[in-house]
């Protein structure tokens, strides 16, 4: 079996565009500067196709309060056009995945 590694591809404006959008949602959705906010997975590894979901972490010292559903819904509901996929890795266990996701991403906002 032969595998191939898609190769980086630079990001277009237009998307951009739409994940500066994301990016906005999630800095005025998750305002406590102990969260660091990062974008992962194959859009910030740049190996994405077209249709690719947009992951994003949250990562603080406790689950954020009250779920990310608000931060889902208004991601849904904005002009970004793929699926956004935020994730809050207070509640991941499953440390390959962990691993996998912090090997390259791309950091929206540190925490302090």
């Amino acid at each position: 079996m032969v595998m191939t590694t898609k190769k980086p591809e630079p990001r277009t404006p237009f998307e951009e565009q739409y994940l500066a959008l994301a990016k906005k949602i999630c800095l005025e959705e998750i305002d406590d500067p102990r969260y660091e906010i990062f974008l992962f997975g194959s859009r910030a590894r740049g190996h994405c196709d077209h249709g690719s979901d947009v992951d994003i972490g949250i990562a603080g010292p406790e689950p954020w309060p009250n779920g990310l559903s608000r931060l889902f819904t208004r991601l849904m509901e904005s002009d970004v056009p793929w699926r956004c996929d935020p994730v809050d890795f207070a509640l991941v266990k499953d440390e390959a995945f962990r691993r996998h996701a912090y090997r390259e991403r791309e950091i929206w906002r540190a925490a302090k």
